[in-house]
């Protein structure tokens, strides 16, 4: 029989708050993609997203320290899929699907941002709320460095920044010095940044670069970031209104469903609109927050910060790339952009965190 402080103890507000903002994705991916001859992507995100709830629901019945306890096979599989993806032929140059009967795309990088998350979670549960000293860091370092490496290789540079800072505030919050965190970010900032240029294809070096001067090359490395911003600011406070984004549906816009979705929006809600998106995604990562500090245990705590900061760190790299803050890198934006994988990573991610606030009663054991 299922205890009835579990249904207590959901946060209600969470899940409404996850099924608004991708209510208002599907209605933005419609808005650019229902007069597709073929299956439009709204129609299969919405499969996507049914999917991704139904998966959420369900691990709310699984309890969540058993998901951390096989933290370190999920590790090893989500290694495993990325090897994997770098041996299969490469697709437009790039290695990062898996294909599977019915023309589904499974995106490994995806799903390894959470197989990090759990196994540091695990590891670092060890250490029972005691501040590590810096030997102690040398095999997360080493679990964080083997996923972040294979990402780069396919290459997918969106993907290995999001590994950095996960790390970085799983650190912090288990109670490390602030001055060893300065420390070790520039030990490893400026080795990163000398050999970047090594590392990183010609393609990504633009990216990276023509944030800071679009206008040097219209027509190539700065026209996304060009058009994306005429689509925000050509929205004014008011907004175009519901498809009548004169960018987005005259196709000067790229990538309108992905990774350019906050434009679309933008320009068709206006700034009255991009308040009501990023007041949506306040509430989300407060109450993922709140599920941290109610948990019951450490894993449970670093869990829910681990995966608050990966949805935190795409919600901003995502904005700030779309209004030319930040280099291009192909984040997609949490629960609004199109993408199977991405769904489903989501809602994963706010399934457990849903799951350690449902089981935070003090008398709570596994």
């Amino acid at each position: 029989m299922i205890d009835r402080r579990y249904l207590e103890h959901l946060d209600w507000i969470l899940l409404l708050t996850i099924l608004a903002i991708s209510t208002l994705g599907i209605l933005t991916i419609m808005s650019v993609t229902y007069d597709d001859p073929g299956m439009a992507d709204y129609k299969k995100q919405i499969i996507w997203v049914g999917a991704g709830f139904g998966l959420c629901l369900g691990l709310l019945f699984l309890d969540y320290k058993y998901i951390i306890k096989i933290a370190p096979a999920i590790y090893i599989l989500s290694l495993a899929a990325l090897i994997y993806v770098l041996l299969a032929p490469s697709e437009l140059g790039v290695h990062r699907w898996i294909k599977l009967p019915g023309g589904i795309r499974l995106q490994p990088s995806e799903f390894s941002k959470l197989s990090l998350i759990l196994i540091l979670s695990w590891w670092m549960a060890r250490w029972r709320g005691v501040p590590p000293k810096i030997k102690d860091l040398i095999i997360p370092a080493g679990l964080m460095s083997v996923q972040f490496l294979l990402i780069i290789l396919e290459p997918d540079l969106g993907t290995s920044l999001i590994m950095v800072p996960i790390f970085v505030m799983l650190i912090f919050a288990s109670g490390f010095s602030i001055k060893k965190m300065i420390l070790i970010a520039i030990v490893i900032i400026i080795p990163a940044v000398t050999i970047s240029p090594y590392i990183l294809k010609p393609y990504q070096m633009k990216r990276i670069t023509s944030f800071l001067n679009p206008e040097s090359d219209p027509l190539g490395s700065g026209y996304h970031l060009i058009q994306s911003k005429i689509a925000i600011g050509s929205g004014g406070f008011w907004g175009k209104g519901y498809k009548s984004g004169t960018q987005s549906h005259l196709d000067f816009l790229p990538v309108q469903d992905t990774d350019f979705i906050f434009a679309v929006w933008g320009e068709e809600q206006g700034f009255l609109g991009n308040i009501l998106l990023m007041t949506l995604f306040l509430v989300l990562l407060i109450r993922s927050l709140r599920n941290a500090k109610l948990s019951s245990d450490m894993a449970g705590f670093y869990v829910c910060i681990g995966l608050s900061t990966m949805i935190f760190c795409q919600i901003i790299i995502n904005t700030g790339m779309v209004i030319g803050l930040m280099p291009i890198t192909g984040l997609p934006l949490p629960f609004m952009s199109y993408g199977g994988s991405a769904a489903l990573t989501n809602f994963f991610s706010m399934s457990v965190i849903l799951n350690v606030g449902m089981r935070r009663f003090a008398d709570y054991k596994a």
